[in-house]
């Protein structure tokens, strides 16, 4: 008897050892857990250290997309988080919303959950199919007669015209101006005035190569605008806050846009809304001779001495990662930025 009662101990002895080694062992596994845990959240923490190297990197591997920025210490880049995200050069940014500022080799966090190009509707602007991908061509353009593009900025009312791949919001004043001119002799691509003009705004690139009215289809003016040739005085493109609007802009603000050389673009082949805010208004492209182009009054786009009084509509750029306040692009309620 003495002997079962023993053999019973003896297994349940066995059997308690047993339970406890895999008690044991469970919550070695779930220490090791937590470690592993901790581990891995001390690996995928994000700290603004973190996300500028990554910018650095970000900017190193795309060295031709910022190569005008290089070009000039006058511009400042902009990195979303969400393409570092993209980029797989941070595993996240949830506690990261914003972007990263460059300006004289300086980087800089900027917290902004709330961007203005974020809050724009889709619905409103197309898909600009002839977007070359460099940083200020438009990626997104609005197009049609009253499209909701309407934009409060330092008070004044604007119309974008569009977004380029830099995520700036390129933008027309709906008031006229005359204090200045675009182009002088000898210089027709660039803005000259007796005295150094203030815009409100940032500076970016503009195109102001030269248009032949024979050239007859939008990707060969827009060519035109962007690169040197024989008829550009200077460079066609410049580095400033501010310019005039652009051929390629009133032929991609219209829906339908029929020519078959620029002098033929008028309101009845190509209306839109920026063709029927321009009458009597410089646009920033050159001729040969000392001769700009103008919307006349009856909206028609004609070669004209730059030396005639005509109203100037300014154009300029609005960061899209400004902080998004309030309003829905239309007349009675625009956009409106912190």
């Amino acid at each position: 008897m003495d002997s079962k009662k023993f053999l019973i101990f003896r297994i349940v002895l066995v059997i308690v050892s047993i339970i406890s080694l895999c008690f044991i062992q469970i919550y070695q596994k779930k220490i090791k857990d937590e470690e592993q845990k901790a581990i891995d959240e001390k690996k995928n923490e994000i700290t603004e250290e973190i996300i500028i190297d990554a910018s650095k990197l970000y900017i190193t591997n795309n060295q031709d997309y910022f190569s005008d920025y290089f070009k000039s210490d006058k511009l400042e880049i902009r990195i979303d988080t969400d393409d570092l995200v993209k980029s797989n050069l941070i595993n996240n940014n949830d506690n990261y919303k914003g972007y990263v500022k460059v300006l004289d080799d300086e980087f800089t966090y900027v917290n902004n959950n709330s961007m203005l190009v974020d809050k724009l509707d889709s619905k409103e602007y197309q898909v600009n199919s002839n977007n070359e991908k460099e940083a200020y061509d438009l990626k997104y353009i609005y197009k049609g007669n009253n499209p909701n593009n309407y934009i409060k900025y330092n008070d004044k009312i604007y119309r974008i015209i569009g977004v380029t791949n830099s995520n700036d919001l390129k933008v027309i004043s709906t008031e006229n101006t005359i204090e200045d001119k675009w182009g002088l002799s000898g210089d027709i691509n660039y803005l000259k005035t007796d005295e150094e003009i203030i815009e409100e705004g940032y500076n970016g690139i503009f195109y102001v190569g030269y248009v032949r009215s024979e050239t007859s289809d939008i990707s060969s003016v827009m060519k035109n605008e962007k690169r040197n040739n024989t008829y550009t005085v200077g460079t066609p493109k410049y580095i400033g806050t501010y310019s005039y609007i652009n051929i390629s802009d009133i032929i991609n603000a219209s829906s339908l846009c029929k020519y078959s050389k620029v002098t033929d673009i008028k309101k009845e082949n190509c209306d839109s809304y920026l063709i029927n805010m321009l009458n009597d208004t410089y646009t920033s492209i050159s001729l040969e001779n000392n001769m700009i182009y103008t919307v006349n009054d009856k909206y028609s786009i004609i070669p004209s001495k730059i030396e005639e009084d005509v109203n100037i509509k300014k154009v300029i750029y609005i960061s899209g990662y400004e902080k998004y306040k309030s309003g829905n692009g239309t007349e009675e309620n625009p956009y409106e930025i912190d």
